[in-house]
């Protein structure tokens, strides 16, 4: 049989209990969720996209394969499905950017890539391979210039980089620069 005193344990208990679930409920922060794009009026779409832009000097600057793109008329909003960007640069290899999928917002350079994204640059002229690896990530074409807030891998043998984070600059130097939780690891031949 309980007593008044073990009822009273009890019933606090109880109570710190349910403040806890309470207090945890109204303190936790929301998940962000990827961005859910509203449903507008498709004005037009197409399959297999190749898209080439060319330089001053007449030569390729970037190209973009995907496998859809679908343009939507009420924000002038582009949606992309397996987008691969190729840059192109004065000198040395171009890079290329994989993505899951790609937005392309109305009035702006930017390309929002989402899901998993892979930058590679093959070898130049010391021999060095560049690959990258993110997901969500901003992408501005024209300055040659990419930047996420998501963990990233970076390889370069000998050197691997780890971190949450990053700005890239793209250019015949590479720069890049990571953010937080930096890990470098550089293996000795």
């Amino acid at each position: 049989m309980l007593d008044l005193r073990s009822s009273t344990t009890y019933l606090l208990l109880g109570l710190l209990a349910l403040g806890s679930w309470w207090a945890a409920e109204i303190l936790t922060p929301e998940e962000e969720a990827p961005p859910k794009l509203t449903p507008g009026k498709v004005d037009y779409y197409s399959e297999n996209v190749r898209r080439t832009v060319l330089g001053d000097t007449g030569q390729p600057k970037e190209l973009l394969l995907a496998d859809r793109m679908v343009h939507f008329e009420n924000d002038d909003r582009t949606e992309l499905a397996r987008p691969v960007m190729t840059l192109y640069g004065e000198q040395g290899p171009p890079w290329v950017i994989r993505a899951d999928s790609a937005v392309l917002p109305g009035g702006s350079d930017d390309v929002l890539l989402y899901g998993e994204v892979v930058i590679t640059r093959s070898a130049d002229k010391k021999g060095k391979t560049i690959r990258i690896e993110t997901s969500n990530a901003r992408v501005q074409p024209d300055r040659k210039f990419a930047e996420t807030d998501e963990h990233v891998l970076m390889l370069s043998p000998p050197d691997v980089m780890t971190g949450t984070g990053a700005r890239v600059w793209f250019g015949e130097n590479l720069k890049f620069t990571v953010l937080e939780d930096v890990r470098r690891k550089h293996e000795v031949e």
